[in-house]
């Protein structure tokens, strides 16, 4: 099997486990998940520019751990794709898959509007591509990265909170992690780091139920003029905790302890003498300071790949995740006016307005499309939500497309599936909504409403609020009357046939049948 090229694995969204965190790690040992071909997700913390050195030296000496049988990837937000990084050694294979998740400038929430969420949507997106990932790198990339592999999810200082929304989602679809790692965690939301405690509501990592084991290393120096300056990490609940000592840190590698700390994992993976990260060296004493009961069997040795998973410390069990805490279509009310969700990842578009205290989205001849970010839909039958009106008059031939996209060749690279002609719109909002075609089921994809301009161009302003992926189902109310009688019946014969995207396509496979007739009677209320 050639370099970067992946053996496509069925992409699935059950592990036959059942819901309750007791019962997912109950079914979850270290010795069940053995023998499964395994995959690393490391995710770096705040960076205002690319991310290279340290994260792929990491990726590179896990890789070597791992005997060279496998590839390292590694993400970028900008192309929304992964990209083999050849530099990092290993056969091609997708035996150990270790992967790069580099989420700049989106880990500096440089973007217009306030830095709120940014955490929150970087883990839909990770979660989007770990699930899909042929979405990004098309047939001759990796396939779906977590199902029936043993993973490993490790991440520093703000990357600890994307690595947590990121397996949150993974509970909910009930898909096994067996170890969560964080270095140094460092949630943005206005509690450490006094003088300089930002709040950009970062959420505080969870170890969630659907986690087999999680460890921490972690050290603090607290707050103050220079010491706020040099991040502090923070202690987990339920994790195996390691604290380091900030004076033993403070001796050399990295000037800010807060970056030592994956400089002090990295020397748990290469256990040569004086191994290096790309950026800094571990030196003889540091091999003696830093570990002096030794560093064979500590940080990365209780991982799958570092061969202590069998003597991991006992530790309290995980969390269940709520079962709406992680919405498909993330900030889809626009909260507190951020972009969070709608930037990076091939996102972005429209304006955002504040009216009345209400965040919305704005579309018109200067912004005409709204984008969202990576978004895996789930493989039942569900609905693309959302409320829209025009602005001003109607006297307009524009009309708002609803569309899902993708970048590979699996699927069309873009599906408009529903419609709404402006002039039709309520100048306040009405609630309109949109069965997920089959094909997007199960898939990662985006999120896309467009303004189209009839023959002079777009003319029209159009608001858009409360984008969500919900379980509304098909409704057999064709003509809004709040019955589903005769004349929706009328109207569902007379469409008969192929019809995409028509509202009486009730199943959303295109054709209005049988299948549809059915779903009508069983809602019939006469």
């Amino acid at each position: 099997m050639g370099k970067g090229t992946l053996q496509r694995r069925p992409i699935r969204t059950a592990t036959g486990l059942r819901p309750g965190g007791a019962a997912l790690v109950m079914a979850m040992t270290a010795s069940a998940l053995a023998g499964q071909p395994t995959t690393t997700v490391i995710a770096h913390g705040y960076s205002p520019d690319s991310k290279g050195a340290w994260v792929e030296g990491m990726a590179a000496a896990i890789l070597a751990r791992a005997g060279g049988a496998g590839t390292v990837y590694r993400y970028t937000g900008a192309t929304g794709g992964w990209s083999v990084v050849p530099e990092a050694g290993g056969d091609g294979s997708d035996e150990n898959v270790v992967l790069i998740f580099n989420w700049v400038p989106e880990s500096a929430s440089v973007a217009v509007g306030p830095n709120l969420n940014y955490v929150q949507a970087a883990g839909d997106a990770l979660y989007a591509v770990l699930r899909d990932a042929p979405y990004a790198a098309g047939d001759d990339g990796p396939g779906d990265l977590v199902s029936g592999r043993t993973v490993h999810f490790i991440g520093h200082s703000r990357g600890a909170c994307v690595v947590s929304e990121t397996i949150r989602r993974l509970a909910l679809a009930e898909i096994p992690v067996d170890q969560m790692t964080t270095l140094d965690p460092h949630p943005v939301n206005g509690t450490l780091d006094a003088r300089y405690n930002f709040n950009w509501g970062d959420p505080v990592p969870v170890r969630w139920s659907n986690v087999v084991w999680a460890d921490n290393i972690w050290r603090a120096d607290g707050g103050g003029l220079i010491n706020g300056l040099d991040f502090d990490g923070i202690a987990l609940a339920n994790v195996f905790n390691t604290q380091l000592s900030e004076s033993v840190l403070n001796c050399c590698g990295y000037f800010f302890s807060h970056s030592d700390v994956h400089l002090w994992y990295h020397g748990t993976i290469d256990l040569s003498p004086n191994p290096s990260d790309g950026e800094q060296t571990i030196t003889s004493q540091m091999r003696s300071t830093w570990w002096p009961e030794g560093y064979a069997e500590k940080g990365f040795y209780y991982s799958a790949i570092g061969g202590g998973a069998a003597e991991r410390p006992a530790i309290g069990a995980g969390t269940d995740p709520p079962a709406d805490s992680a919405p498909t279509i993330s900030n889809g009310s626009f909260d507190q006016g951020t972009y969070a969700g709608w930037s990076y990842h091939g996102g972005g578009g429209a304006n955002l307005v504040n009216d009345g205290g209400n965040w919305i989205a704005r579309m018109a001849a200067a912004d005409p499309l709204l984008t969202h970010n990576l978004a895996f839909m789930p493989d039942e039958p569900e609905a693309l939500s959302l409320r829209i009106r025009r602005v001003g008059g109607g006297a307009t031939d524009d009309v708002v497309h609803l569309a899902l996209q993708r970048n590979d060749d699996l699927l069309p690279v873009e599906l408009p599936f529903a419609a709404w002609a402006v002039s039709d719109l309520n100048p306040t909002f009405d609630t309109v909504s949109a069965n997920v075609p089959p094909e997007f089921r199960g898939r990662t994809c985006r999120v896309s409403l467009r303004l189209d301009g009839g023959a002079d161009g777009v003319d029209a302003t159009v608001d858009v609020d409360d984008v969500v992926v919900a379980p509304t189902g098909p409704s057999g109310d064709l003509d809004g009357d709040g019955t589903v009688g005769g004349a929706d019946l009328g109207l569902l014969l007379g469409a008969w046939g192929p019809c995409p995207a028509c509202a009486a396509d009730l199943d959303g496979n295109g054709m209005v049948d049988g299948a549809d007739l059915g779903l009508l009677l069983a809602q019939w209320t006469g």
